[in-house]
């Protein structure tokens, strides 16, 4: 099963290359395309167990505002390819085309700003951190109770990064 799932992605990624809107943009942008494009695919069929015709607007939405960011790589987080995640998703889609794919289309669509914007990095710069301060802590990060009061307790020892956290948007 998983060598056949390879073969279809190969194919999917491979259609996706050849559609004109990205066989046209440069080879940086060819390569987030694909990676954006594959990790969906892959999350959608082998995570979520969920071929073509069964994703739905509520898995995308979890897959992008739940997972996608942990699923990269440091290097991989730039503005540029949250950028190309409208593009990349609707060129998928069009090559997969799922039962409904104008529903999925729409979806990206609506939520176009908050994929693009979907990594800060500030935000993850300080969340890496005090993800380090909990480990250091010992904190069970499986106990919410913990985590809320260890974050509290963080946020009021690092007023800079609290203060940096929230007000980035209000400026």
């Amino acid at each position: 099963m998983m060598a056949q799932f390879e073969e279809q992605l190969d194919n999917w990624l491979d259609q996706v290359a050849e559609v004109p809107l990205v066989s046209n943009m440069s080879d940086a942008d060819q390569r987030k395309i694909d990676l954006i494009a594959s990790l969906v695919a892959q999350v959608a069929v082998e995570g979520y167990g969920k071929q073509p015709d069964e994703w739905t607007p509520q898995m995308l939405a979890d897959l992008f505002f739940n997972r996608f960011i942990r699923l990269l790589e440091e290097n991989e987080k730039q503005q540029r390819l949250f950028e190309l995640i409208p593009t990349a998703v609707t060129v998928l889609l069009g090559v997969v085309q799922p039962d409904q794919q104008v529903t999925l289309t729409k979806w990206v669509r609506t939520n176009r700003s908050q994929l693009i914007h979907l990594y800060d990095p500030v935000a993850d710069q300080i969340y890496s951190q005090l993800t380090k301060a909990m480990k250091k802590a010992d904190v069970d990060v499986n106990n919410s109770k913990q985590v809320a009061a260890f974050t509290r307790q963080y946020m009021h020892d690092h007023p800079d990064q609290s203060k940096t956290l929230f007000t980035k948007g209000n400026q």
